[in-house]
């Protein structure tokens, strides 16, 4: 079963194929990567080693993995390794836990004190929850992820992710976005009124950039019709460069050579110096030929430039590369 099941998961992954930069926070992993997940508390620590220290924690509510009357788990925490996630005392938190038994049996820990595990070590994956389990996002979120890889009813499943993703904190609301993108199973069931609703918030969110890019994401994971237009119209309202990176490369992916032109369009009526840089700082990241071309033709036309230099140094290919590095040496 746990075979099957990490092999779902690595199909799944793969699966993100506009997957963004990760943003720092990433719940939705830990919770997919997880053998046990759980509201717990940390109720005893106990310094075995210098190098090895043991927390347990007292199970609130069992989200998945484990059995239904498990009451308390122990993590085993590396206190000199300062790059994982460690249990925090007296505070009530979600746990997203893998399996470590042949870690403590080669410690040679009593099984008696088990069972033993170690913490996911995604960014994220051990957020402090409020009193009312009910009424608290995360938890909430890891309800529904739960949920969803025990295969319950999709149809519910997709109205409860895609309302948290359109209208849920702005932490968890992104990850429900990314998690929905990841999932083709379950981004096949949103329907048509659901798909305009998130096309126009992409449209609308000027905000929080990377909420906007996981929404433009889940869309062009459908590549849904009107996209590229919204991708385009939030170039002068989000001129971020993260953005318009990420403008360039689902365009180039959706439209391929195309987006050349797309963006073209809207640079020769852009009269915003700024909003011209961002459009061809957009076509420059779509890293098409046609871009390449276009841009090296406005550089021997306009002669210096520094958009068409931002431009070309975001397309990352040689020539472009080179022509930047020539241009300096002509100066």
């Amino acid at each position: 079963m746990t075979q099957h099941y990490h092999l779902a998961v690595s199909t799944m992954l793969a699966l993100a194929s506009f997957s963004a930069t990760l943003n720092g926070q990433d719940f939705r992993r830990g919770l997919i990567e997880a053998d046990l997940i759980a509201v717990g508390r940390q109720v005893h620590k106990e310094e075995l080693t210098p190098d090895l220290a043991l927390h347990r924690l007292q199970i609130v509510e069992l989200l998945r993995g484990g059995k239904s009357d498990l009451t308390s788990v122990t993590v085993l925490d590396w206190p000199k390794l300062s790059m994982h996630n460690r249990p925090m005392p007296r505070q009530t938190r979600i746990y997203c836990l893998q399996d470590a038994t042949s870690a403590a049996t080669r410690a040679g820990l009593p099984a008696d004190k088990g069972p033993y595990f170690k913490m996911v070590g995604w960014a994220g994956t051990n957020p402090l929850v409020g009193a009312d389990l009910d009424k608290d996002a995360a938890v909430r979120f890891a309800r529904l992820l739960a949920g969803a890889e025990a295969g319950l009813e999709a149809t519910g499943m997709v109205d409860a992710l895609l309302d948290t993703a359109l209208t849920g904190t702005p932490e968890i609301r992104t990850e429900a976005a990314q998690f929905l993108s990841e999932r083709p199973d379950l981004r096949a069931r949103i329907n048509a009124l659901q798909w305009t609703r998130v096309l126009a918030r992409v449209t609308g969110e000027v905000d929080d950039v990377t909420y906007k890019i996981a929404l433009a994401e889940l869309c062009a994971e459908q590549r849904l019709p009107g996209l590229p237009e919204a991708l385009v119209l939030g170039v002068s309202a989000v001129p971020q460069a993260n953005y318009l990176r990420t403008v360039g490369r689902l365009l180039a992916i959706l439209q391929g050579e195309q987006a050349t032109a797309t963006l073209m369009t809207q640079v020769q009526i852009a009269r915003d110096p700024k909003h011209r840089e961002a459009l061809l700082l957009a076509l420059g990241a779509t890293q098409t030929q046609s871009a390449l071309d276009t841009l090296l033709n406005l550089r021997r036309s306009l002669g210096t430039d520094k958009a068409v230099e931002a431009a070309l140094v975001e397309h990352h290919s040689r020539a472009a590369r080179d022509a930047v590095l020539q241009g300096k040496k002509d100066k």
